[in-house]
């Protein structure tokens, strides 16, 4: 099966990378090339947006976890991973949406607060790092854990300020945006919820029609009041008493609620990614 990827030159889009010390952040990119190499691999030239002074590199679009033992057995049975995705939807909290939001993009919604279990995307050093609140400190602050390797860094538990985290979206070729499992002993549930175009648009045309029906039978002064009724829409449309909007900026420096960060943070603002990329495998050379 032939797969189409949602990606063009000038295009923007999050990207990831298996290197030691960054595994589970997404960064902010623009494509500014693309190329299908001679082993047949495709690859986007990516500038990173919130690191102007790393030079741009050719990432390969799909790649192996390097630190996946079953690709170090070098099992057949281990697949590769896409590394880009589009740029993260717009998402809400609360229990109402702006009443002039567009229509034709998907947006999420998510809870009032955070609470232990949740799965989210905390911001830090200028990426976005997945991970998983474990614990409520303040009603600003939570204690966040990144996923353990391969997936992600792992390591120590890390305070995290509430306007630097947002949902958790898992994203595919083939199922496009999803909401990931957020689970706590033995409980699991959804920190998010996804709103498409295609729900509002019905649950618009139903309204409108809903609308014209009792417009003419009020004109006809139908005697049958059984015909009277509104028609519902099969996919039930998310009311503006339910989300809120409170969108977080694309970029916020720094936290207020800093006391440990991932394990990568020495000179993360003095050097560009290249560079930490750098000494990063040449103390684990050392090691």
């Amino acid at each position: 099966m032939d797969l189409i990827l949602p990606f063009q030159i000038g295009d923007f889009a999050e990207s990831k990378t298996s290197v030691e010390g960054f595994r589970g952040a997404w960064f902010r990119s623009k494509i500014n090339d693309m190329r299908v190499t001679e082993s047949g691999n495709l690859e986007y030239y990516l500038d990173y947006i919130d690191y102007t002074e790393e030079a741009n590199e050719w990432v390969g679009v799909f790649q192996k976890n390097p630190f996946n033992p079953a690709c170090q057995k070098r099992k057949s049975g281990a697949g590769s991973q896409i590394m880009l995705r589009p740029p993260f939807p717009k998402w809400y909290r609360g229990d109402q949406v702006p009443e002039n939001f567009s229509k034709s993009e998907l947006i999420a919604s998510v809870h009032n607060t955070w609470k232990v279990g949740d799965s989210v995307e905390w911001l830090c050093e200028d990426c976005y790092w997945t991970a998983k609140v474990v614990r409520l400190i303040s009603e600003d602050v939570v204690e966040v854990v990144l996923f353990e390797p391969p997936i992600g860094e792992g390591g120590p538990p890390h305070a995290a300020n509430h306007k630097d985290l947002r949902p958790a979206l898992d994203w595919s070729i083939i199922e496009g945006w999803t909401v990931p499992l957020s689970a706590v002993n033995g409980k699991c549930w959804y920190a998010a919820r996804l709103i498409h175009p295609t729900d509002i648009e019905e649950s618009t045309t139903d309204e409108e029609e809903a609308q014209e029906n009792l417009r003419l039978t009020s004109t006809h002064k139908s005697s049958d009041h059984s015909q009277q009724g509104t028609r519902s829409s099969s996919k039930r449309q998310l009311p503006l008493s339910e989300v809120v909007g409170l969108q977080p900026p694309d970029t916020i420096k720094g936290t207020t609620a800093e006391p440990n960060r991932p394990s990568n943070e020495t000179g993360a603002r003095r050097y560009p990614l290249r560079v930490r990329k750098l000494v990063k495998n040449a103390q684990v050379q050392q090691k």
